[in-house]
């Protein structure tokens, strides 16, 4: 299922709101992008999205841990539900 905030991600950058900011690089790297042509605030803005996204799944998982933990001991417990009208099986 898509979220709104993956469809975010996926609209192209002009379309976005953009901020400027400053972020302290190390003087090697900075030098050897610009040499490259990279384009550092665009690298940037991927990390950091690719950043967040992680942070956001590491904190669902966090507050959901309990509830993840009681659904497979239940499925441990009674087997997983309508089991008998899966099509593919893998036992």
């Amino acid at each position: 299922m898509l979220h709104m905030k993956d469809m975010y991600y996926m609209m192209p950058q002009t379309t976005r709101e953009k901020q400027r900011t400053n972020v302290t690089l190390s003087a090697a790297n900075l030098a050897a992008a610009r040499k490259l042509g990279l384009n550092v605030s665009a690298i940037s803005d991927q990390a950091l999205a690719k950043a967040v996204r992680q942070a956001e799944a590491a904190a669902w998982a966090e507050e959901n841990a309990m509830a993840i933990t009681e659904r497979r001991a239940w499925i441990d417990a009674n087997g997983t539900p309508l089991a008998d009208l899966q099509a593919l099986r893998l036992d």
